[in-house]
């Protein structure tokens, strides 16, 4: 029967959470002080470009968000995946157990 070593599972669901996470809430936090910037590029440079600079930090900020929910879910989902498995174990060793004991 496959194995799965929960304690290296648990500790990469930790690290996306303590490494990944803050980078991506960092990086959030910062786009915005780019948006700021827009309005003076619009009377600064030509509107084109401005329009592509608008778009690019949107795009950006969209992203950033999208990876933080999804390492967000990853983290979760690996957390409650060690935890299901666990408890698989323990539910068929404690039939395997309870069978046992009945042809005992």
């Amino acid at each position: 029967m496959p194995s799965i070593e929960g304690d290296k599972v648990r500790a990469l669901s930790k690290g996306v959470h303590d490494e990944v996470l803050p980078i991506l809430q960092e990086a959030s936090l910062t786009l915005p002080k780019l948006r700021e910037i827009d309005q003076s590029l619009y009377t600064s440079v030509a509107p084109s470009l401005a329009i592509a600079y608008t778009m690019g930090t949107g795009y950006m900020n969209a992203m950033v968000q999208g990876a933080s929910e999804c390492f967000t879910e990853l983290s979760e989902a690996l957390v409650a995946t060690v935890e299901e498995w666990e408890q698989t174990d323990a539910d068929i060793a404690g039939n395997v157990d309870a069978r046992d004991k009945e042809q005992g």
